[in-house]
């Protein structure tokens, strides 16, 4: 078995050694991206606190690490080596180099609610928003974005599943591919509509699963009933071990850090808006005669309002 982990090569021998060839250095996420389907329980447990509590683990000992997780230490070393590093304190080298903005959410939360100057949140979401923006544009993958842009180009259809808070930019990627000319369709929730939508699946569909924070088991359904059809599987979410990022052939992931409770999907909606804008640029008349069909049937319906 084979993952690519920016420009490195990981592979899994028949005795079951991991190898990581080539020569460059993944980050601490590609590591545990690349390695998490075939980790134990326990040490799927460790990367996803790891991911969600950078700043307890990049400090913290081995013992109190493990505590937290509710491994042994030498279950927190087992899983250094296991994602290819020597050991912890290695590993822990890696989870700082990850720190720059990040904030764990309930830390933030109370930092924010104890310390934050009320008349100032408005620019404080701001500027958080731009460093949601930042870390997203920097963490993007050229060759998996082009390579996720081929496939919406050629789908024979496209369906964009997400509920809950990911309901709202699922509606909006499949409207703007749908006004391009291209047959989308959203579905915001389970149940008989997404039973329909996913009996029109076949290996030449495109399945788009938006996910963040608490997943909804509806969209993984899809992705799995997606899986198993053959068609391409994408995901946007907010974590490299997403349930969606780990059943789909091209992942993205977007910073949603939020100056409260909530999160902001600032960064989740710049990213749709690039798939948009690239689709329309590799198919430019397809999409011009498709806008002007749909501007000549807003006008001819009178759904626009005009003085």
């Amino acid at each position: 078995m084979c993952y690519a982990m920016c420009g490195t090569t990981v592979k899994t021998s028949i005795q079951g050694a991991i190898v990581i060839m080539d020569n460059s250095t993944p980050s601490m996420e590609d590591r545990i991206a690349s390695f998490y389907p075939q980790l134990s329980r326990s040490h799927q447990k460790l990367a996803h606190f790891v991911l969600d509590n950078r700043l307890f683990a990049a400090f913290a000992s081995a013992a109190a690490l493990g505590e937290r997780v509710g491994v042994s230490a030498a279950t927190v070393v087992r899983f250094c080596r296991t994602i290819g590093y020597e050991g912890y304190p290695e590993f822990q080298v890696a989870v700082r180099d990850s720190l720059p903005t990040y904030l764990d959410k309930v830390q933030r939360l109370e930092r924010n609610l104890d310390t934050q100057d009320k008349d100032q949140v408005a620019t404080r979401v701001f500027d958080l928003d731009t460093q949601n923006l930042g870390r997203t544009s920097q963490s993007l993958d050229v060759g998996r974005f082009r390579a996720a842009v081929a496939a919406i180009c050629r789908a024979s259809n496209i369906l964009v599943v997400g509920g809950g808070l990911s309901a709202g930019p699922a509606l909006y990627f499949a409207h703007s591919l749908k006004v391009m000319g291209l047959d989308a369709q959203a579905v915001l929730d389970g149940g008989i509509p997404l039973a329909l939508e996913l009996n029109r699946l076949k290996p030449t569909s495109v399945l788009i699963g938006i996910s963040v924070w608490r997943y909804v088991r509806e969209t993984i359904t899809a992705m799995e009933r997606a899986q198993s059809l053959g068609a391409t599987r994408i995901a946007i979410t907010d974590s490299i071990v997403a349930p969606s990022a780990q059943r789909a052939e091209h992942a993205f992931q977007v910073a949603t850090d939020g100056v409260a409770h909530s999160l902001s999907l600032t960064s989740m909606m710049a990213l749709i808006n690039a798939f948009v804008a690239a689709v329309s640029f590799e198919r430019p008349e397809e999409t011009a005669r498709a806008v002007r069909e749909v501007d000549a049937a807003y006008r001819q319906g009178k759904l626009l309002f005009t003085e």
